[in-house]
């Protein structure tokens, strides 16, 4: 894997496809002996960005529960506007 072509692909999206679209989190854990270091993959599709997380159940919560808040925010503020 080459983390420049990964920084690259990054900086040539713009901010909203990470903001705006539909964020689904995953978590693997596997309990191979080989696999057991932590890794985090981020996948971004035309309407979906997805990030999995294995072996890091502790990152896994911590990205569950901001993108939990985020959601409730975004709601409350979308029911105070229609108000």
């Amino acid at each position: 894997m080459n983390i420049f072509k990964t920084f690259e692909t990054y900086l040539k999206e713009p901010l909203s496809i990470l903001r705006d679209n539909f964020i689904q989190i995953v978590s693997v854990q596997t309990g191979n002996i080989f696999e057991q270091k932590p890794s985090v993959d981020v996948s971004m599709l035309k309407n979906k960005t997805q990030i999995t997380v294995v072996n890091n159940e502790k990152l896994y919560n911590l990205l569950s529960l901001v993108t939990h808040k985020k959601n409730t925010k975004d709601k409350k503020e979308k029911e105070s506007e229609s108000a």
